[in-house]
């Protein structure tokens, strides 16, 4: 286990776009990303699971983050085995409910990740937030398809549809970009515009994907550019052919990895994130402040022949 505790500082307060809690009431909260390793035998997942959230806990952990698939292999590895559908549940549905009791046990909040059947019959990547007391706070689905050798996810998953969505947990505005949505800038600002002081990411990174050389730097990037904490929860060890890279982490909004892991499987990494860090990084790097959105009409509907044609003009 790494644990780093962050600085203080005493800063005045940044206007906002939207009012976060007051600053002065407002305590800092631990938090703890699991890095696990998924086997085929689910029972023996959660028993894993189970016991690292206890631990998360007994360390003092308030919020728990679980990487991709949470209690699951991670599937989408092997392309077009037709099991692998049987492995959706509905939610709420049994998976729901197991966090639940295990949230309410420990007095934790949990961030999972599963695989979702809608009552459309639809298939989703979908993380849930679960409150300390067991209670379904809400979820939010992956928005961005990934299909590249040892993903192949769009046989698997629909892209999600609905909106992005910020929760809120002990005065905490978060949000969560599930694995391939972390890389979309758009993702991360439209959790910022909605008050987000935090961004989950649970993933699966492979050491042999291309990302894996910039999974880093472009996490310290995103951290900086929205003024955010982020906190990443990755698979670790190998599951054939792939081996995941690891290196769950915790970003300040400054950039700095503030708590880290190595590549080793069943590990946590633990960190205490602070609203005045917020704050001194939004007055440091005013980006929120001095955004133009009345130019930015081109970001949401650009020209049909922009992508990928001739620059003129």
């Amino acid at each position: 286990m790494v644990f780093h505790r962050g600085r203080r500082w005493a800063v005045p307060r940044l206007d906002r776009l939207t009012d976060p809690p007051d600053q002065n009431i407002v305590t800092p909260m631990n938090i703890a990303t699991i890095q696990i390793q998924g086997t085929s035998d689910i029972e023996s997942n959660r028993s894993e699971v189970k016991r690292l959230i206890g631990e998360a806990a007994g360390a003092g952990a308030e919020l728990v983050v679980l990487p991709e698939m949470s209690v699951l292999e991670f599937f989408p590895r092997l392309p077009h085995r037709y099991e692998f559908f049987d492995l959706a549940e509905p939610i709420p549905g049994p998976t729901s409910d197991w966090f639940s009791s295990v949230a309410r046990e420990h007095g934790v909040h949990i961030v999972y990740n599963h695989y979702e059947l809608s009552p459309e019959h639809l298939f989703f990547d979908t993380s849930v937030v679960v409150d300390r007391q067991g209670e379904l706070v809400g979820r939010q689905r992956m928005m961005h398809i990934a299909e590249e050798p040892g993903y192949n996810e769009k046989f698997y998953y629909t892209p999600g549809w609905d909106t992005y969505r910020v929760f809120d947990l002990e005065g905490w505005r978060f949000g969560v970009a599930i694995c391939y949505d972390r890389h979309f800038p758009e993702v991360f600002r439209s959790f910022i515009l909605q008050g987000a002081e935090l961004v989950l990411v649970p993933t699966a990174v492979a050491a042999s994907e291309p990302f894996a050389d910039v999974y880093e730097l472009e996490l310290r990037a995103a951290a900086v550019t929205h003024g955010v904490y982020i906190a990443v929860a990755n698979r670790g060890g190998s599951e054939t052919p792939l081996d995941f890279l690891g290196r769950s982490m915790v970003i300040d909004p400054l950039g700095e990895v503030v708590a880290t892991l190595d590549d080793k499987p069943n590990q946590i990494c633990t960190a205490e994130i602070e609203k005045p860090v917020v704050t001194k990084a939004r007055t440091l790097y005013p980006f929120l402040r001095d955004r133009r959105p009345e130019t930015y009409d081109i970001v949401a509907y650009p020209p049909p022949d922009s992508l990928g044609g001739q620059v003129t003009g």
